[in-house]
């Protein structure tokens, strides 16, 4: 150990040290350390082999049990974790080497140990011992500098894989919230918007879970709108919660009140995060990890406040687009689709039935006696059937279907992937539900309204868009001339409307 060249080859295989790799390696150090253990098992196997020490320890300065705590041992090639802990005194040598009072210690007369500190970049936070019990070689003033340097290097060299592995956590850390803000920035349409995030959430931060709470457009309560879990499966939830305080967890939450224990009891694997924009409540994003319990890490919080930051206006945004968009589609009345994008989404959803060979159903509805109705209670009242009547189909509709004014009082639907016998099922809950109750004028006036109901299946009974819409408009006219209110599923036993 008193050759003095040993010096120049520590500093020389530090330097060479690898912390991100290299295809020109020394052939001495021939991993990668992409952990602690893997630097300090290869620096203390240089160590004991190049400057012939029986054993090397690195212990690790823990302040909270003011005590070393023994990280890694090597017994000449052996390579053990390390169990040791070192209570430190007050005022007792190790103590105070660890204070820089001293600047080593030698130990065990007749000074078969050395205790060296690990000192970087001005911070001391451990502590490298050797020993020579076995081969009963003492340690003397003249090999303390080359031990103070390989601890020095050492030193370095943890403290720079450290700021190297803080600095790959932080370009991940950005690189994740570059996705998820594109995800929200991807689509100006709310669904496919939330479902983007949501899917980018858990493969970018690996959470089992994604829910998204949305506040209603009347402002007056809090509904799931989307939950996704790791397999990027959609659950169907319909949770509702009014805006008051005390309702639910997640209501106080986006109304100011904080610090309830219902919110913060699972904050470890768990966390709910407010949607606002700067004058309004958007909703509620929450992550979990329930299912595996894993701790969502602290450093993703920053990640999620930009996210949940950035959903809000987006959330805005697409609101205000979805809002234009539904006025230049749609009917003012009624609400139901104008027959300008009917036609337009009937000619996707045919030319997808007929690429993978699907059924495609049509109805045609008509409000029974609407005109006499009209004539005999005047326009208004003509008004409030055609906008109750579109309300009560629209709420006993599937979510796939599509809905459009046909033109006067008949209204028409669409039903992708769907058979003949299912088709019937769905008129006969149309029928019901527009009878099912009468409907009081302003004038105090009842009505009993009923409909009529055509029907016609792709390709059972035709091969083309116009041919389909004819099939259920004979199907209806054949219903019309037999005495109304009722459903008629097109044969060709029907005779073509005249």
């Amino acid at each position: 150990m008193k050759d003095k060249r040993a010096l120049q080859r520590i500093r020389e295989e530090f330097q060479r040290f690898p912390l991100e790799g290299s295809a020109k390696l020394s052939s001495r150090w021939i991993l990668t350390p992409h952990e602690k253990n893997d630097l300090l098992e290869h620096a203390l196997l240089y160590l004991c082999e190049w400057m012939k020490i029986d054993r090397a320890v690195i212990f690790l300065y823990d302040s909270a049990r003011e005590a070393l705590i023994a990280r890694q041992l090597v017994d000449g090639q052996d390579v053990l974790q390390g169990e040791e802990e070192i209570a430190l005194m007050p005022a007792s040598p190790l103590k105070r080497m660890l204070e820089g009072k001293r600047p080593y210690l030698i130990v065990n007369e007749p000074n078969y140990m050395a205790y060296i500190p690990l000192r970087a970049f001005g911070n001391i936070f451990g502590v490298l011992r050797v020993e020579n019990v076995r081969r009963k070689q003492a340690f003397t003033e003249q090999d303390i500098p080359l031990l103070q340097d390989f601890a020095h290097e050492l030193a370095t060299a943890l403290r720079g894989f450290e700021m190297t592995a803080i600095e790959r956590e932080q370009v991940a850390q950005m690189q994740a919230l570059h996705e998820v803000s594109n995800a929200i920035f991807r689509s100006v349409r709310l669904d496919e918007m939330l479902k983007s995030v949501a899917q980018s959430l858990i493969q970018q931060l690996g959470f089992d879970r994604v829910k998204i709470y949305l506040v209603n457009r009347e402002g007056e309560s809090l509904e799931s709108a989307l939950t996704m879990d790791q397999r990027q499966q959609e659950a169907v939830e319909k949770e509702s919660f009014p805006l008051r305080r005390g309702v639910h967890p997640m209501v106080d939450l986006i109304l100011g009140k904080t610090g309830d224990e219902r919110i913060e009891k699972y904050q470890r694997t768990i966390l709910y995060l407010p949607l606002r924009t700067r004058d309004e409540n958007m909703g509620v994003l929450m992550v979990d990890n329930l299912l595996s319990q894993q701790e969502i890490p602290p450093d993703q919080l920053p990640i999620l406040t930009a996210v949940a930051g950035q959903m809000g206006m987006a959330i805005k945004n697409a609101r205000l687009f979805q809002g234009v968009e539904e006025l230049s589609i749609t009917d003012g009345l009624t609400g139901l689709y104008l027959m300008r994008y009917f036609k337009q989404r009937l000619k996707e959803e045919f030319y997808r039935a007929e690429r993978t060979h699907g059924q495609l159903s049509l109805m045609i509805l008509d409000i029974d006696h609407f005109k006499r109705f009209n004539d005999t209670y005047g326009h208004p009242a003509g008004d409030t059937i055609l906008a109750t009547v579109a309300e009560r189909v629209l709420s006993n509709a599937r979510k796939v279907d599509l809905t459009a004014r046909y033109g006067g009082d008949e209204f028409v639907i669409l039903l992708p992937d769907t058979a003949a016998e299912e088709a019937l099922l769905l008129a006969d809950r149309l029928h019901q539900a527009v009878s099912s109750e009468p409907l009081v004028l302003a004038n105090k006036t009842t009505l009993n309204l009923t409909v009529s109901i055509g029907v016609a299946t792709y390709p059972t009974h035709a091969s083309s868009i116009e041919e389909l819409i004819k099939r259920a408009d004979e199907a209806l006219y054949w219903i019309k001339s037999h005495g109304r209110n009722r459903i008629r599923l097109y044969s060709f036993e029907i005779p073509a409307k005249s």
